[in-house]
Formats: C-alpha cells, structure tokens, sequence
C-alpha cells in the first residue's frame, strides 16, 4: 500500500512536517544549510556544482591573478577565455573550481560575478564575496573588482549612470596599465553591449582601433568574437579577416566557432555560415554529452542551431535542415529551461524550424507521418494548435487529398465554435459586471465591446484559416474563380504563394510575387525553383533558362529528395543542361577550417547510464542492471533528516500509479547506510504499510559522485532525479539544491523523449 502523509513524514523519516518548498527557510533551525543547499549563500545553490576541467582551446589568454593553488592561474586564464567565448555556465564552473582549493582568492568570485553577466542578483552575491576578499588580491585586481561592484552596486534604475560608470573604470585601468589587453577587451564587448541598450556607440572605428590595439600583442586573441559584434550590422565586411580566425582563437568553444556565421550570413555566404554553425553545434554537442551537461544550459545554443537550419534551408539542404529541426524538439525539456513557453530555446525553435521545412520544400508525406508523434504533435496551445492544423490542411492538399482537408476543416470548425463561445461569454460577463456596477448604456456598450476584442481576434484568425482550406478544397475541385476569393487567407512564403496563384489562373500574379520573392531572398534557393517553375509553366523558357543561370551558383547542396527541387531538375533535364550544378567550394578568406565530423555528433543523444549494485535493507544488491530492458526514474535523496527529501519520496509514493501505468519502474538512492534503511522499513512494517519502491544505500556516495549528484566544490551530496531508457541511457535529469517533485512532468516527459529515442535506447 502507498503511504499516507502522516506515515511517510512521521514514521519514515521520524521528521516534523516541513513547510512547502517555496516557503522553506535555506537554512535549518540549527542555522545550518538545508541539505542540498550551499554553505556558502543562495547564489551557490544554482549553476554548475561539479569540478572543472582543462580544457584546451579555450584562447591564449594571460590575466595574473594572486592564487595559492598552483594550477589556479591556469584555471583563472582558462576561465577568462570562456566569459570572451561567452561560455558562461563553464566559466563560472572554472572559478569556482579555483576558489574550492583556495577560498580566500577574490578574483576567482570576480569571476563567477562576471559569469553572471546575464544574472544580476547572484553577481552580486558574488561580487560582495570578491569584496570582502579583496585586500588579499593586487591593486591592479582590485581595480577589477571594484569596478564590478560599482556597477552592480549601483541604483537600479540609473541604469545608463552604472554603465557610463563602468566604461569611466575599465578606461581607468587600460591608462594605468598600458599592457593590460584583457581590460580593453572587456572594454570593448561592454561598449558594443551598452550599444545595443541605450548608449550608443559614438564611433566604431574607435573600438575597432582599441581592437587592433589587442591584435598587435596577441593577434589570436578570442576579441575577434567581439570585432564580429561589432561589425555585424554595421558593415560586416569589415570583419572578414576576424570571421575567419576566430574558431582558431579559442576552438575548444562552440560559441567562438558559432561567431563567423554572423559575418558570413550577412554577406549571403550561406554555405560558409552553415560550416561555422555546424562546427559549433557539433563541439557543444560532445561537451554536453561528455559532461553530462542539458542543451538548454548552454548560452547561444539553441539560437546556433536554429540558424543552421535555417543556412541550410537557403541552400536546399533540406533534409538536412529538418534534421537539426527535428533533433531540437527531441532535445530533454525542462521546466526552467526549455518548454515550449520558455524563451527562444530547443522547443520553440525547433517546432518553428519544422513548421518553415516541411511547408517550404513540400514533404507532405513527412508532415503527414509525423503529425501523431512528439514532433508535430497536437498542444492545447491554441495558436499553436491552428498552425498546426494549418500545416495538416496544406500537406493533404498537397497530396491532392479533398477528404484530408476537409477533416481539417472540420477541426478548425470545432475551434471556431468554442472561439465563439468564448466571445459571446466574455461579452456576457462584461454586461453582467456593468449592470453591477450601474453603469449607463454607453459605458455598458464600450465595456462589452473591449472584453469582446480579444476573443474577437481569435474567431477571425479561426475564420482565416478555414477559408485557406476552403481555398484548398476550390483548387482540388478545379474552382479557380473560387480559389481566388480565398486565397489571401491562405499563409506562407511569396514563392508558395506565386505557386497557388499560378494553379489558379492568375500568372501575372504568380510572376509578380515570384520576381519579390526572388530579389528579397537574394541568394537563395527556394525563391529561384519557383521562379524557374512557373516561367517554365507559362512556356517562358529563355527566361527560366536565364534562372538557372542565377541558381547554378547556389546549387551544390540541392536535395533531390525534396519536390521543388526534384521538379526543378526535370526541369533542367528538359532543357539538356547536363551537369549543371555547381561545386563545393571552400574559398581563400576562410582560413584553415577542421574537419567537422571530427568535432563531435551534430545532434544531442542521449548519455550512458553509470552502473552501479547496491544493497537495499535486507542486504539484497539491486543493481541498474537488474532493470535493463524497462524504463527506470532514478532518485537520489539525502537521507534520513533531509526534510524536503521527505516531501519528494512521499509524491512518488503517492504517485506510485501514475509510473506503474507508464511502465517506469523507481528506484530510490539515499546517502544513509544499509541500517538506517532497515530501521526506516521496520517502523512502516509495524504500521502495516509497505514502500512502493525499493530504496538502496550509498552511505560512501561513490555512486552520488560518479552520476555527479554530488556537489565536488563543497563534499555534500545533491537532489538528483533522472530518467532511464530501457536499454540503459540517461534521457532527462535534474540536479539541483532542491528535489525534482513534478511527477506528472517526469512521465509526461520520459515518455515523450522514449517516443522520440527509441524506447530501445
């Protein structure tokens, strides 16, 4: 039988009751750290709590610091390279590794404050620990971290004040330090992110002046990444030179290699752009299988690899490109990290990017075969829903399926019907308010008519989308005239619009929008198979041979595989073009580039799981193996007294049913010994009730350490939760201060990444 509250908190754990997590005091009545948390303050609970490495490539960079562990100043260097890479998790996983052997080192919390850039309230906490250090540090550190805190420290609100204040500083240290290259550096990157929020940029060239200024003492310094922002949407060419050395500069970061794109993708160099793009995706993607790092951690990632497809779309590469689409929305969501709510991360992209593939190359069958499956599946989302429905609606016309679309159709016409419920109902409510609150007849009216303007919205983007489909149904029924009425409700590109106008009759329109189509996508594939396609359709052949001539450059990635292209090469067959695609070229500005399968995978897979055999209260040995072949949600919690540990164990016991039903089997993993556990089993056994999971000991957590639910900085063991395919790979994690208590997001989202990885993983 599962346990009831006041067994499990009472008997188990011979606890109080503790108070909801989001109440809970960080510390205990005793005044120590809850268990999980920091010694050292609430800022140390988050980020990465696991050792540094060395890690090469990560720039040549020379920044003296005062230290007494002797790998410190390798470590500081190292770190610094990260935060110029913008590697911001490592980075403050690399100071903190420096002030675990030394605590007393201020720069080292300097650091972990400048890793939080992004982070205003834990740099504080930070920087505060760096101030309080700091008479140990040299004057010119000192400079550093006082600059830091008087910008940090500074009024809120007098937000333009802190930063001029902050440039007044770094330029302070660049004049009494003449040598000091990594100030201007910083100085730099400040003044181009102070840019972007309201203090302008007085002169680019004067940055780029203090720029060469770093290249003439180190001219593979990692300050390239920051002469491509700052060239970017000024006059990228100005940049080249910088975009084709800066992978070099600190290659071991995917961030540094990730930076040419910018440049590249400026100039419409799409096949350039896509390398550094892939080059960077492929390094993260090996670090974070390495470390056991989620994607979503990682500053940049996602946006790198929505970009790449988005490089490879403009190149024809389409499968390719649905590839890296799909790989983000089989990414491991997370509640903090990345859901399809959260911010521009894996989902999100990646649900746009599929959306934009399979639309723009016509894989209906694609469409069609993932339309039940994680990738494309329905989501009480409304808008997101109608998009949806939208892309069904357009792959069964596609496919020259009436049925199809109109099975669509009938969906969008339950939609449109709670729409409207929804509207008269708000309006409804707005009346009743009114005649509460005596309101006279035109006070009434425009109350009724705002609470009706939202719902309103929606009825028609429902009503849009269902005369797209009735454009659909009038072209598969060989209704032009019909067509026509509807067909500016049907969405999408200018050269998928210029092909629905040309199947229904209108060519000057189809022409006209493919000519937009083709001049606003300058250099791009898609607008130049249209193109070709409907000139070659109105047998304006000269014309469309002169296309071929604007595509050939662009041609030496096509997909045969995807309809427009495959159409557009009959095309060419027609004409006896021959071998009229292009070769890859690598040009002579780009400098010398790695091999990219060399870097690592281009998409995330999922880890191996550790092994491990450990004794339960009986003495018995439960290994991970004794589960190979079903899915396992593993725990790791932290023993006897840990009260918000109590919480956690009691909602999977609670939720025992829900796993069961799922299929996944839980196994427990406490820091207390093979007795503790047998005390803890021999007082439920007296009030007749049983645990739904076994629960093993790991009083030594060498298994805590090596699934790294172990804090390696401070010796304590962490919350760890994760989930385990059948065939024995870590799918999804959290490790963190605080238990993972979402049981509901732990199946929902186990089940989903086994649907996507193959429940054989």
């Amino acid at each position: 039988m599962i346990l009831n509250r006041h067994f499990a908190l009472t008997v188990l754990f011979a606890t109080s009751l503790p108070l909801p997590l989001s109440l809970a005091e960080d510390k205990q009545e005793d005044g120590k750290p809850r268990a999980g948390h920091s010694h050292q303050g609430e800022a140390f609970n988050e980020g990465p709590r696991h050792s540094a490495l060395p890690i090469e490539g990560t720039g040549k960079i020379s920044f003296p610091v005062q230290c007494t562990w002797p790998e410190g100043q390798q470590f500081f260097d190292q770190g610094i390279g990260q935060l110029h890479g913008f590697w911001y998790y490592e980075a403050e996983r690399t100071f903190r590794q420096i002030a675990s052997h030394d605590p007393k080192c201020a720069m080292a919390y300097w650091g972990m404050a400048m890793a939080n850039w992004e982070n205003e309230k834990r740099a504080r906490a930070f920087i505060k620990k760096a101030g309080q250090l700091k008479e140990r540090a040299s004057e010119h550190n000192r400079r550093y971290i006082d600059a830091q805190a008087n910008y940090l420290d500074g009024e809120p609100k007098d937000v333009k004040k802190r930063k001029q204040e902050l440039i007044d500083d770094l330029e302070s240290i660049i004049q009494d330090y003449p040598d000091d290259i990594e100030a201007r550096a910083f100085l730099c990157v400040r003044l181009w992110q102070f840019g972007r929020s309201g203090l302008p940029i007085h002169s680019h060239q004067a940055v780029d002046a203090m720029l060469q200024d770093v290249f003439a003492i180190n001219p593979m310094h990692p300050a390239h990444h920051y002469r491509i922002h700052l060239w970017d949407n000024k006059k990228a060419r100005v940049a080249l030179d910088s975009a084709a050395k800066c992978g070099h500069t600190a290659p071991g970061i995917a961030h540094i290699w990730h930076m040419p794109g910018h440049i590249y993708s400026k100039l419409r160099r799409w096949d350039d752009s896509a390398f550094a793009q892939e080059a960077s995706a492929r390094i993260d993607h090996k670090y974070m299988i390495t470390r056991r790092v989620l994607p979503d951690q990682i500053h940049n990632y996602a946006h790198n690899n929505e970009w790449l497809c988005r490089n490879w779309m403009n190149l024809g590469r389409a499968h390719d490109a649905l590839g890296m689409a799909r790989s983000l929305v089989a990414n491991p969501r997370h509640p903090r990290l990345n859901t399809l709510n959260t911010g521009w991360r894996s989902t999100k992209y990646g649900r746009i990017r599929i959306f934009e593939v399979l639309k723009r190359f016509e894989l209906w069958d694609e469409t069609l075969r993932l339309a039940d499956t994680p990738y494309l599946e329905p989501t009480t989302r409304r808008e997101e829903q109608l998009k949806r429905l939208r892309l069904l609606g357009h792959a069964h016309f596609g496919k020259g399926s009436l049925s199809g679309v109109q099975s669509v159709d009938q969906e969008m016409a339950d939609l449109l019907a709670t729409a409207s419920a929804d509207k008269k109902n708000a309006e409804k409510e707005a009346r009743e308010k009114a005649e509460r609150e005596k309101k006279n007849e035109e006070d009434t009216r425009k109350m009724i008519t705002e609470a009706g303007k939202k719902p309103d919205e929606w009825v028609n983007s429902v009503k849009k989308a269902r005369q797209a489909m009735s454009c659909f149904v009038a072209l598969l029924g060989n209704n032009p005239e019909e067509a026509k009425k509807h067909l500016g409700a049907v969405q999408g590109d200018k050269y998928t619009l210029a092909r629905l106008h040309l199947r229904a009759g209108d060519q000057k329109k189809a022409l006209s929008l493919s000519e937009e189509a083709v001049k606003s996508g300058e250099k791009r594939v898609l607008p130049l198979l249209a193109r070709i396609e409907i000139l070659h359709a109105i047998n304006r052949k000269d014309e469309a041979r002169e296309a071929f001539d604007l595509l050939k450059p662009l041609s030496a990635h096509l997909d045969p595989q995807a309809p427009p292209i495959a159409r557009v090469m009959k095309i060419a067959e027609e004409f006896s073009l021959g071998n009229w695609q292009a070769s890859p070229v690598v040009r002579d500005d780009v400098g010398e580039r790695p091999v990219l399968d060399t870097l690592g995978p281009v998409a995330w897979t999922p880890p191996a799981a550790h092994e491990f055999a450990l004794p339960n209260e009986k003495g018995e040995t439960i290994s991970r193996k004794d589960y190979q072949g079903r899915p396992l949600v593993l725990i790791f919690y932290l023993g006897y007294g840990c009260l918000h540990c109590v919480e956690q164990l009691e909602e999977f016991a609670h939720k025992a049913e829900l796993f069961e039903k799922a299929g996944f089997e839980v196994l427990a993993i406490s820091t207390d010994s093979e007795g503790d556990l047998r005390k803890a089993k021999e007082k439920w056994e007296k009030e007749g009730g049983s645990f739904p999971f076994p629960l093993v000991a790991d009083p030594a957590m060498h298994v805590f350490r090596e699934w790294s639910a172990y804090d390696d900085f401070e010796k304590e063991p962490l919350h760890g939760t994760f989930v385990i395919s059948p065939g024995g790979q870590v799918l999804w994690h959290d490790i963190s201060s605080e238990p993972f208590m979402d049981c509901e997001f732990v199946v929902k989202e186990g089940k989903r990444l086994l649907q996507l990885h193959g429940r054989d993983l």
